[in-house]
């Protein structure tokens, strides 16, 4: 039986390690890149669970099936051999519905506020303060173009990897016609007037001199926006959308120029040059074949030298409903370390959103196919910061491109087909309400 002096004893250290753990919880942390100090009193602080777990993926945005087993599902058998991913592709409200909130999911930043509706975003920051992530590690625009969709800079995920411009184009047409190739630093103006040198018809044969591959690429290094994300207010009829247009008209009003997708580059082989994104993995089987590949710096605008476009950054997201949070935060870790990110870069040709300058010169190297080809002039240029995209983003800019190819070929004028735009965006908008 406790005497009365020892259960004084035991209560009051009992009542001494309450308040050192109360004090503990209360403090805060620093995040770098973070707005502020992040409170810890939300952070749970007994250890991770090490219990078999299974956590499912929203690919939202496209991860192959090599891919996903080489970055993700191995490094996870190696360093975390309870975590198991479980993909989910298809509709994302028909998964809802069908009972199952992904833990985890993929996308673009230009569509993440698709998930808006859903109620399923959330600030990742206390996780990221729990799991010591450096996020001085990634390039800050990447993480700023995430950060302005949400109303108060939250961050929802973190980037795994991201896209780059580039101009390529086909020696053996160059050589053919006598045309010199394309140099770095070419203007949006210059590569039209070096397009109509290529331009032309041989036999049944019709030859496309520059290729833009579509108007919301060619417009993309002036971060236009297309919806206020705050108004809810399409904002298309101006004179940036009006050049935007005009540029792309008259690239193709050369004769026989028009726009076109990646198999007339690839694979029929009659693009001269084609301004798009990262085709690297795509283009192997056809440079087995004989295309002779070049790459030069993505055209500009004159007033944005050396950028080829918006921020274009693939991310990886924690749902607020998952069970698993500190799991998927691992993940995430895991996705985004170096070891993971030299061996994106190297195998899959992937260009990483790490500041880490190496891997810039590892990127493409296991690829022999492509060890011909000088990427040098793809690092160049830089992304722009991203426009905040509303979640009417996707409908809007089908509807944009839409009265582009109205005004191209001729149907109506510039200023009616941005008018036009307007108006049906807005309305669009409006029935969504």
């Amino acid at each position: 039986m406790k005497t009365g002096k020892t259960i004084h004893v035991l209560t009051l250290s009992a009542l001494i390690g309450t308040m050192l753990a109360l004090s503990a919880c209360r403090q805060s942390v620093d995040v770098p890149g973070a707005t502020g100090p992040i409170a810890t009193e939300s952070i749970k602080t007994e250890p991770i669970s090490t219990e078999p777990v299974r956590l499912t993926v929203f690919k939202g945005q496209a991860i192959s099936d090599d891919e996903w087993e080489q970055l993700l599902v191995q490094p996870l058998k190696k360093k975390y051999p309870h975590i198991t991913l479980e993909p989910l592709s298809g509709n994302l409200q028909d998964i809802i519905a069908s009972g199952v909130v992904p833990d985890l999911l993929t996308q673009f930043n230009g569509y993440v506020t698709d998930f808006i509706p859903f109620n399923i975003l959330m600030d990742i920051s206390p996780l990221l303060a729990k799991h010591k992530i450096d996020l001085t590690r990634f390039d800050p625009v990447y993480l700023d173009s995430l950060r302005v969709l949400s109303e108060k800079g939250e961050l929802y995920g973190l980037p795994y990897s991201t896209q780059f411009n580039a101009l390529y184009y086909n020696k053996d047409l160059f050589d053919k016609f006598g045309v010199e190739y394309p140099k770095d630093g070419l203007t949006w103006e210059d590569a039209a007037v070096l397009g109509e040198k290529l331009a032309r018809k041989e036999g049944s044969t019709q030859y496309v001199g520059l290729s833009y591959e579509h108007i919301s690429r060619l417009s993309s290094a002036l971060s236009p926006d297309i919806v206020d994300i705050k108004k809810e207010r399409a904002t298309v009829n101006n004179d940036l959308w009006k050049r935007v247009f005009e540029l792309g008209h008259r690239i193709n009003s050369i004769p026989g120029n028009v726009s076109t997708g990646n198999d007339e580059f690839i694979k029929n082989r009659r693009v001269a040059m084609y301004a798009t994104v990262n085709l690297f993995t795509k283009m192997i089987d056809a440079v087995k074949n004989g295309l002779n590949v070049g790459i030069a710096q993505y055209p500009s605008f004159k007033e944005q030298p050396n950028v080829y476009g918006y921020v274009d950054a693939h991310y990886m997201l924690i749902s607020k409903q998952s069970k698993y949070k500190d799991q998927a935060m691992q993940v995430i870790e895991l996705f985004t370390s170096e070891e993971v990110q030299r061996l994106s870069a190297r195998k899959f040709a992937r260009l990483s959103p790490l500041r880490d300058p190496e891997l810039k010169k590892q990127f493409a190297a296991d690829l022999p196919e492509l060890q011909k080809i000088d990427t040098a002039p793809i690092f160049k240029s830089k992304p722009a910061p991203a426009p905040a995209f509303s979640k009417h983003y996707r409908g809007a800019r089908t509807t944009l491109m839409a009265k582009y190819d109205e005004y191209n070929e001729g149907r109506i004028d510039v200023n009616t087909a941005l008018r036009q735009a307007e108006e049906e965006i807005n309305k669009a908008i409006d029935n969504a309400k």
